[in-house]
């Protein structure tokens, strides 16, 4: 009986392998940026009311000019602060808009509508207000102020209020952020213009067009965005549109995207080379190389995202939150129209907009939550998008030239960020006393059920039983599961379905991410539970190359598995899994669910086969399955041979019985040892065997590994064509091995097997020898070796002569009959299945209906002779 042994557990209470790496780094950031940007606050208010409070307004309110030719613009160092330095969080907030769109969380539009919806009302319901206590009044035209929500300070206020919540919360929050964003920068940009001066607009219109040329032809050199960027900033001051509007406009301009494979490659290898000959062009180009490798996007936002979080930001509101508050400002503000529309508009309107757009979207069936998330805990994060602080601060200061004004909607500012946030820990606080108080502390049904259609289902879709596991393939502990899995399949057979759900803790195993996205990669080529099987026997072995040499030996296509690592292809999917397992109340791996149900008992094979009766859908079962010969200590049975497995011309070669074992001269086909014999013992069946028994049927989708016990065994390679006989290969003898990789990948088998002196094999199908080997480290790596060593020596006869031609054509079939005639290995490619024979056929612009050879050392040759091809195949590459 197999024991699972223990539970991998992440670092932090919530499962951050559900969020993409940037938006990991923008919630590590979140914290630390709102606490700065509070801190800042409290300084600016705290020096605006001190004794020193006239040094605060002469410094913020001194005059400094920029002075080109004739033209001057000056401004005091408050609107330098606003005008200027704004413009780099600005061009990062229309960075992470793009990015968010073109691959993060909003890249799926599915995920959008609920958070969209919410945005809207969030837009529209405060501006409402806000207007509703201001109509008809000069102050009307501010009702920008109180619709936008500070995104550093929400995420701040989530990861000290509402860490006991989903994180998928948190993902739902930023996604109504980044819509919510794109609101606010277009009220900015379409209410909070003055007079328009066309000539300068154009300028900023061909500073635009030289941006995407710049991004277009491939340059690299930051002083050319950067000088293209400040001529925009005078064009668009000048313009009479706000300047920080043109940094959002470029932000959008940076293309996102996930890593590129060919510039990984050539990154690589020019490091490679600057390591074995260290040279300056060489480090030069090789540092180019690796900063082209990732998007503009992600390498500017990383250099960005600290300034902008720890002083861009913090120095804003340092420079415009120094309102000093005195009786006649309380006063003023207790009976502003500004004052009550702005806190109201941020405070309820907000929280009402919000939370009613979620449930109106989710009501009407326009999207669906995220897993985890309830509209209750909507309704607690809607609570703190009242905070509004940097983008309401913003607009005030563009909305009023009135000293007055800007102070009273400044005071509304600051009390709705305080009645908010305690709004927003009130409500978590209630949500997480409701939650701790009831019977079940933790979510224990799976979420969302088991769907054929998504998961990877092993054994029959609608098998009674069900099995779910939650995953780490660097977890070592889910390693030894893979042992439970294959006994508990083994005891229920074809009553068991078994499901696979990714949770890669990414702050535990570095690798395991990637891994999670290599088996789904896989998948995609219907390999996924070889990939699975093949990465947890071999979870030292997770680097990208290993990943690569997996994908290799599985048989995939290269260039697909590895373009679609590069660009993140299977991510969301991976990430779906893990909101999944937060939403089931998962807190580790390997975590099993048991038709349905959280197991929270012991993880041992017996353990859970009594879960799995215990819980039978159909109702307790009349008797318990029978256990496992091995666990009751019988001698496994004998299985006769059908009499069917005979009548096949395989099985008429002549001479079988008498043929001499062949030697195993290159550890293809290893004698295994006693001990690596018994534990195949555990795991197989014996069958006696007769001469002519047909074991393995070569083409066939079922089959079962051998390993010879007594008697011999031919490796036949069938006949190929009604005139051809099948020809032995090898002879096998006692405690030797048989099967290759092709097979433990699931594809069929492309050799006979057939008895030749009578004796006893043992038959293992394909899951019951990963258990054994999952069992065994030596017997693994025996078996591993010899099915490498195997591989090596069909790729090795595979790279020599390639045939490209339709296999009907007469000039194929010509070509066959030369090739078989002189004994020349090689391998054909048709253009009719093989896309890439065929673009190879086109570009070599071969004649019409002729096969093309291409030899191992780069030769072409049309229409060979018999001497040509023994040439060919006789010439050393290289």
């Amino acid at each position: 009986m197999s024991v699972v042994g223990g539970v991998s557990r992440p670092q932090s209470r919530h499962l951050s392998g559900q969020l993409s790496a940037p938006v990991r780094r923008l919630v590590r950031s979140g914290l630390a940026g709102a606490t700065l940007l509070v801190a800042a606050t409290l300084l600016a208010l705290i020096w605006a009311n001190s004794p020193w409070g006239g040094s605060y307004e002469r410094l913020w309110h001194t005059e400094f000019a920029v002075r080109l030719g004739d033209r001057t613009i000056g401004q005091d160092l408050q609107h330098w602060v606003n005008d200027g330095l704004m413009v780099f969080f600005f061009f990062l907030l229309g960075m992470e808009v793009r990015r968010e769109l073109s691959m993060g969380e909003l890249a799926q539009r599915s995920r959008l509508t609920v958070p969209a919806v919410a945005a809207v009302g969030g837009l529209v319901l405060p501006a409402l207000i806000y207007y509703a206590f201001n109509a008809g009044t000069p102050a009307a035209h501010a009702w920008g102020i109180p619709i936008a929500t500070d995104t550093a300070f929400v995420l701040g206020a989530l990861a000290v209020f509402g860490r006991h919540f989903p994180i998928q919360l948190r993902v739902f929050l930023l996604s109504l952020s980044v819509v919510d964003d794109i609101g606010a920068l277009s009220v900015i940009a379409i209410f909070y213009t003055d007079d328009i001066d066309l000539g300068a607009l154009a300028v900023a219109g061909l500073c635009v067009l030289v941006f995407i040329a710049l991004s277009k032809l491939q340059v690299w050199r930051g002083p050319a965005y950067f000088a293209v960027g400040v001529v925009m900033w005078f064009a668009m001051y000048q313009s009479g549109v706000h300047a920080t509007i043109g940094g959002v406009v470029l932000g959008l301009l940076v293309s996102a995207y996930p890593p590129r494979r060919d510039a990984v490659e050539l990154a690589g290898s020019l490091t490679r080379a600057f390591r074995q000959s260290p040279d300056v062009d060489l480090a030069r180009q090789a540092k180019l190389s690796v900063e082209r490798a990732m998007s503009p996007n992600e390498r500017i936002g990383a250099v960005l995202v600290p300034w902008t979080t720890y002083l861009v930001v913090p120095v804003f509101a340092l420079a415009n939150a120094g309102v000093r508050i005195d009786g006649d400002l309380l006063d003023r503000a207790l009976g502003s129209p500004v004052t009550h529309g702005v806190f109201l508009g941020l405070v309820v309107g907000k929280l009402l907009g919000v939370a009613l757009g979620a449930m109106l979207a989710v009501k009407l069936r326009l999207g669906s939550l995220p897993p985890g998330v309830t509209l209750g805990s909507v309704w607690a994060g809607a609570a703190l998008t009242g905070l509004g602080f940097t983008v309401s601060l913003f607009v005030t200061d563009l909305a009023f030239d009135d000293e007055g004004l800007r102070d009273e909607a400044t005071v509304g500012i600051l009390a709705a960020a305080v009645a908010s946030t305690l709004l927003g820990a009130l409500a978590f606080r209630l949500l997480t006393r409701r939650t701790t108080s009831a019977a079940a502390p933790r979510p224990v049904r799976l979420d969302p059920p088991v769907d054929p259609a998504v998961d990877h289902v092993r054994g029959p879709e609608d098998a009674p039983l069900t099995l779910v596991e939650f995953g780490d393939v660097e977890c070592p502990f889910c390693g030894r599961a893979t042992g439970v899995i294959g006994e508990l399949r083994g005891r229920f057979g074809d009553e068991l379905r078994y499901v696979f759900r990714h949770l890669p803790l990414v702050d535990v195993h570095p690798h395991a991410e990637l891994a999670a996205e290599a088996t789904e990669a896989a998948g995609a080529q219907g390999a996924f539970w070889a990939m699975h099987d093949r990465l947890f026997s071999h979870q030292g072995e997770l680097d990208v190359p290993d990943l690569l040499n997996h994908a290799a030996a599985l048989g995939l296509d290269l260039e697909r598995f590895t373009r679609e690592l590069g660009r993140e292809t299977h991510a969301a999917r991976v990430r779906d899994d893990v909101a999944s397992a937060e939403a089931s109340g998962v807190g580790g791996t390997p975590t099993f669910f048991v038709n349905g149900i959280r197991h929270d008992g012991p993880t041992t094979t017996d353990a859970l086969a009594a879960a799995l009766l215990r819980t039978d859908p159909r109702g307790a079962p009349g008797e318990r399955l029978p256990e496992p010969a091995e666990a009751r200590g019988d001698v496994p049975m004998a299985v006769p041979v059908s009499p069917q497995a005979r009548l096949d011309p395989v099985a008429e070669l002549a001479g079988l019985d008498g043929a001499a074992e062949t030697p195993d001269t290159d550890g293809s086909s290893p004698r295994l040892s006693d001990s690596q014999l018994a534990v195949l013992h555990r795991f197989g069946r014996r069958r006696p065997t007769a001469t002519g028994d047909v074991l393995v049927k070569g083409g066939n989708a079922e089959w079962d590994f051998v390993v010879v016990l007594t008697g011999t065994v031919a490796v036949v390679e069938d006949a190929d064509g009604p005139d051809d006989e099948p020809r032995v290969i090898s002879v096998v003898g006692p405690k030797r091995f048989l099967g290759g990789l092709n097979m433990l990948a699931g594809q069929r088998a492309v050799r006979s097997i057939v008895a030749a002196a009578p004796g006893e094999v043992l038959t293992l199908s394909v899951d019951r020898l990963r258990a054994a080997l999952a069992a065994d480290r030596e017997l693994s790596n025996a078996v591993m070796r010899a099915m490498l060593i195997r591989r090596a020596m069909l790729i090795g006869r595979a790279t020599g002569i390639r045939v490209l031609g339709d296999r009907r054509w007469p000039a194929s079939e010509r070509l066959r009959q030369l090739l078989a005639d002189h004994g020349v290995g090689h391998t054909w490619l048709d253009p009719t299945d093989d896309p890439a024979a065929r673009t190879m056929i086109e570009e070599l612009e071969a004649p019409a209906d002729t096969p093309v050879v291409l030899a191992a050392d780069g030769r072409v040759l049309f229409d060979p002779s018999g001497d040509d091809l023994v040439r060919l195949g006789s010439a050393p590459v290289g």
